[in-house]
């Protein structure tokens, strides 16, 4: 753990003007992160802004009733001088600018403290003035509950109880993936304690699913593609998938999760393509690191878990080169 919880009070103590982002496409782990946070220092007598480059996820809308968080193409002039004017930026659940996508450039630029609170490997530490990285917790809200916990229980409201278990839960794969030790079982156990609902959010995130939605998961399920003698499985959604049944990105929560689920799949992929670039997403079991087959493509993320953002090639090239790397892997 680097720079310890009391250096990260004193800075957000010492700012006033302080905005929370998080990277692309946020799943439950950063929507419950931001959500957090930004409620936590709103106890602490502060008035954070949340600036996402995405949209919100249509089943984590229900995280943020009061429809705080800030689109920043929905108002682009605003946005900017926030971020331009702001003392203190805070990055939860990513450690690298870019995966902040149209808010990259103004972070970078803009003269304010830089904090991160990260899990994921790869972090730059002469990006930020301080930051908490630790790859060992399974979610970033986990990281986020020490935190608050440790500066006084109090803070474990319900609501932000609420927004760390979700990102727990999803993060956690609803707690089967790698990394589910005794320890997060008893954070949520706290968590419930202080008012976390596990029926209701469950349902709230995973019972949502539309026509249009499942239509979309049957053509996924429809392109997968198997190789290296089964062990390795590909899925595809198109911008043809997404128009013709009047979806986006936001609506593939779990598409990793069903290539996972197939018997004997080593590293599952999932390639969307989006307007300006085709996001890829991989998967492993056991000991097999695709954070470093990520890497190669520009991203980066977990050892099973881990993702790239590409520009500049279509889905089967891209595809193709993939399978090519993966003979180191295999």
């Amino acid at each position: 753990m680097q720079n310890n919880f009391r250096e990260v009070r004193k800075l957000i103590d010492e700012s006033s003007r302080i905005i929370l982002t998080t990277h692309v496409v946020p799943d439950g782990d950063a929507i419950g992160s931001v959500m957090a946070f930004s409620e936590y220092l709103r106890l602490k007598g502060k008035h954070p802004v949340i600036i996402n480059h995405s949209e919100t996820p249509f089943n984590f809308k229900f995280m943020d009733p009061g429809n705080s968080i800030k689109v920043f193409y929905e108002n682009k002039e605003e946005c900017i001088s926030l971020l331009e004017n702001a003392d203190l930026i805070i990055i939860l659940d990513t450690n690298d600018f870019k995966r902040t996508k149209s808010l990259e450039k103004y972070i970078e630029s803009s003269k304010a403290n830089k904090l991160c609170i990260d899990h994921h490997t790869g972090i730059d530490p002469d990006k930020f003035t301080l930051y908490i990285s630790n790859t060992e917790y399974p979610s970033n809200c986990s990281i986020l509950y020490d935190y608050i916990k440790d500066d006084d229980e109090k803070y474990l409201t319900q609501n932000i109880s609420s927004s760390l278990y979700v990102g727990i839960m999803t993060d956690t794969g609803s707690f089967r993936f790698p990394r589910t030790t005794s320890e997060v079982f008893r954070v949520c156990a706290d968590l419930i304690d202080k008012g976390a609902d596990p029926v209701s959010l469950y349902e709230n995130i995973f019972a949502t699913t539309s026509k249009e939605n499942l239509k979309l998961m049957a053509m996924f399920i429809e392109s997968f593609e198997f190789y290296y003698d089964n062990k390795v499985v590909t899925g595809v959604v198109t911008q043809k998938d997404f128009s013709s049944l009047g979806l986006d990105i936001q609506h593939i929560e779990g598409f990793t999760g069903i290539l996972m689920n197939i018997e004997g799949i080593k590293i599952g992929i999932v390639l969307v393509e989006l307007r300006d670039n085709i996001k890829v997403s991989f998967r492993s079991k056991g000991d097999i690191d695709v954070s470093k087959l990520a890497k190669e493509y520009g991203g980066g993320g977990h050892k099973n878990a881990a993702g790239s953002n590409v520009k500049d090639v279509t889905i089967p090239e891209l595809k193709e080169r993939i399978l090519k790397d993966l003979n180191n892997y295999i």
